[in-house]
């Protein structure tokens, strides 16, 4: 072989060897690097995603969520794979399989998407994200639905969609937000930009109320020549009457998710100020360092409570507080509040009354990982150590359950147990 002709193959081998090197620096150096500061930082999560080992922080509820729960259903005659049931209980006989529900919520599917973007799966997260995306939006929807239903019991596998809501959409929108985050790409920025350009026109058009039950009514006491109008008092024999008001719950907006979007359309910017801004004002003129469920649309007046309910849930406090923080806004007071209840008391209750202050009921699997969430994003390992050591008690640690290397709660019988999705997932993605 000639010099000349070695020094053209030399040649030609350096252009192709800097081509190559240029495409792996886009990708990882203006893909990787530049993607991982476009996006606002989330506090809470850990790094790298590589440390993530389910199977070691969580043995086995992983593979139990999707052996007991992950269904296959058929939703507008098209068949979709790996969905999460919402229960699994066990049977009241021993060796035998238990029963699963025919209700998917969309809220525990995007939990458990962004559990795949936090171990760092990028298929699988594709994947998720295609069949969430096909099984809960309509053809002719613009948003998701919150749930699917069997309207046949005896025909589990045929479900249909509950009515969409924006406010499923932008927590799938999270989802695909926190999958950018981690692996970054174009497919996922198209979706994003997409998911953009649907959700901004209700938020700056005030279009995000819907029609709630704000709580039971202010009994008036009348002399006795008055006559009430209708629906003032309760009938004999009938509950206390319910406000109805227009608004927003509060835990439904996505603090992180508004501020993370202004990156892909600046116009997201000033409606990311604006509701941090509306929730964190929204504390109550309560004896407890409470939020208010919801703020109204018109009047822009908060609602103490909402579901027709007299106490301020547990989970929405534990959810809004969470949301603050992913903004770099820690409410001390009340992350205190629940870390006292958790270190002194070994336990939440499912709310508390917010003009006296009562606690009632008991909270659930799913709200100590949201208070271990909540422990991460403020940085506070107390809160951690106290969540974990309550939420440990609902472990099945025993080798002989069906459940085994899963979180439980109680079921209909003493001899029966359930596996939700939300408490799976929710304490996978608590782990992270």
């Amino acid at each position: 072989m000639s010099k000349k002709r070695q020094a053209i193959l030399l040649g030609a081998g350096l252009v192709l060897l800097i081509a190559l090197a240029l495409v792996l620096v886009s990708e990882f150096t203006f893909g990787r690097s530049a993607r991982a500061g476009k996006l606002p930082e989330l506090p809470g999560t850990a790094r790298p995603s590589g440390l993530y080992d389910p199977d070691l922080l969580a043995p086995g509820a992983l593979k139990l969520i999707q052996n007991k729960l992950s269904s296959q259903v058929a939703v507008d005659q098209q068949v979709v794979d790996g969905l999460l049931a919402v229960s699994y209980e066990t049977s009241p006989k021993r060796g035998e399989e238990g029963t699963v529900t025919a209700r998917f919520l969309a809220s525990d599917q995007i939990m458990f998407g962004r559990v795949l973007a936090r171990m760092g799966s990028r298929s699988e997260f594709l994947r998720w994200a295609h069949r969430f995306d096909s099984a809960y939006r309509g053809p002719d929807e613009s948003f998701h639905a919150s749930c699917l239903a069997a309207g046949d019991p005896a025909l589990p596998g045929i479900v249909s969609r509950l009515e969409p809501h924006w406010s499923v959409t932008l927590a799938y929108t999270r989802a695909l937000l926190e999958g950018y985050r981690a692996f970054g790409g174009k497919s996922l920025e198209a979706l994003i930009r997409a998911e953009s350009e649907r959700l901004l026109p209700v938020f700056l058009q005030g279009q995000t109320g819907i029609e709630l039950t704000a709580g039971p009514r202010m009994l008036l006491a009348y002399d006795e020549w008055d006559i009430p109008p209708p629906g003032t008092l309760p009938e004999p024999g009938e509950s206390r009457p319910v406000e109805k008001a227009f608004g927003t719950h509060l835990a439904d907006v996505d603090l992180w998710a508004l501020l993370a979007l202004s990156r892909f359309d600046p116009d997201w910017a000033p409606v990311a100020s604006d509701w941090k801004r509306i929730v964190s004002e929204g504390k109550l003129d309560s004896p407890l360092p409470l939020y208010a469920s919801a703020v109204s649309s018109g009047t822009k007046t908060y609602l103490s409570v909402t579901g027709g309910s007299s106490l301020a849930k547990t989970r929405e406090q534990l959810i809004i507080a969470l949301r603050l923080a992913e903004v770099g806004t820690f409410d001390r007071e009340l992350i205190s509040f629940l870390r006292s209840h958790l270190r002194d008391g070994k336990q939440l209750p499912s709310g508390w009354n917010p003009v006296s202050g009562a606690p009632d009921g008991s909270a659930l699997p799913v709200d100590y990982a949201l208070a271990m969430m909540l422990g991460r994003a403020a940085d506070d390992p107390v809160l951690i150590g106290a969540a974990r050591e309550v939420l440990s008690l609902s472990y099945a640690s025993s080798p002989t359950s069906d459940l085994f290397g899963g979180w439980y709660r109680p079921a209909e019988t003493s001899r029966t147990f359930k596996l939700t999705a939300e408490d799976n997932t929710a304490v996978l993605g608590a782990l992270r």
